[in-house]
């Protein structure tokens, strides 16, 4: 591994986060600040700016004079500043928008399984016991159905990656496969309930605890759930049992198998006729 490429990778991608960061930040900041001014003022003026731009660049295809063309590119600084910030914050946005719609799909059947027990009032749960479930649920389906929610990411989220050609030339699921894969989701996980124990253990044997006793419990127990459930998925690969096989080899067991010289025998006798 080249220590030093990776090292300039690794500045360059959190500068590129910092400013990202910063622009989703204040770009949020100023939809607020939209929302308490007059929003057809606006209007008008986004109106406005964009007929000064067409005006500025029919005059400077129309007259070709150098005092346009300068015009022309004063007033486009604005739009070429948008259009720069765009594209360099797009992939962090595309990956940070598609993780959240992942681990909203991961926990959107447990919300509506509630939805519904609450509607019909069938089963009575406690705080911790639902949050126990939501959890459970969320990280063992991340893993376990990874493809299918991906692909609906792909496909219902803001961006359609799939279905769109003019998104597919930004490669944005090449790069939200790179990022958000299995592999990197099942770290994910563990780091997270790796640093909540941490915690977790050193507020227990401090006599306290982080959320309150049952909801640490209910976290506690969600890592139990998620840590045999992966192993699980892991280890079922080794299973090689197949019904077929082994039905194959429940009526050797009963009828037991012919004689290899027997069958032999049998087999030169049907090949002389």
């Amino acid at each position: 591994m080249d220590w030093k490429k990776e090292s300039k990778a690794v500045l360059f991608l959190l500068l590129l986060f910092i400013f990202s960061t910063i622009t989703m930040y204040f770009l949020s900041n100023s939809m607020e600040y939209l929302k308490k001014i007059n929003s057809l003022l606006c209007i008008l003026f986004f109106l406005g700016y964009i007929g000064l731009l067409f005006l500025s660049n029919w005059l400077r295809e129309k007259f070709r004079y150098k005092v346009f063309e300068y015009l022309n590119i004063l007033i486009s600084i604005p739009y070429f500043l948008i259009v720069l910030i765009f594209q360099l914050t797009r992939p962090t946005m595309v990956v940070v928008v598609h993780f959240f719609v992942f681990s909203l799909f991961c926990l959107s059947i447990p919300y509506f399984l509630f939805r519904i027990n609450d509607y019909f009032e069938l089963l009575e749960f406690t705080y911790q016991t639902r949050i126990f479930i939501y959890i459970t649920f969320a990280t063992c389906a991340s893993v376990a159905l990874y493809k299918q929610i991906i692909n609906l990411v792909y496909i219902s989220g803001p961006y359609r990656t799939k279905t769109s050609e003019k998104v597919k030339r930004y490669k944005l699921e090449e790069l939200t496969n790179y990022i958000i894969n299995k592999e990197n989701v099942r770290f994910t996980i563990y780091s997270l309930f790796f640093i909540y124990l941490l915690i977790f253990s050193f507020q227990y044997l401090q006599n306290s605890s982080i959320f309150g006793d049952e909801i640490d419990r209910a976290v506690y127990q969600s890592f139990l759930c998620f840590l045999a459930f992966d192993r699980l998925l892991l280890n079922a690969k080794m299973f090689v049992v197949t019904p077929s096989e082994f039905l194959k080899r429940m009526t050797d067991s009963i009828f037991g198998e012919e004689d290899e010289d027997k069958k032999e025998e049998e087999n030169n006798v049907i090949s002389k006729f």
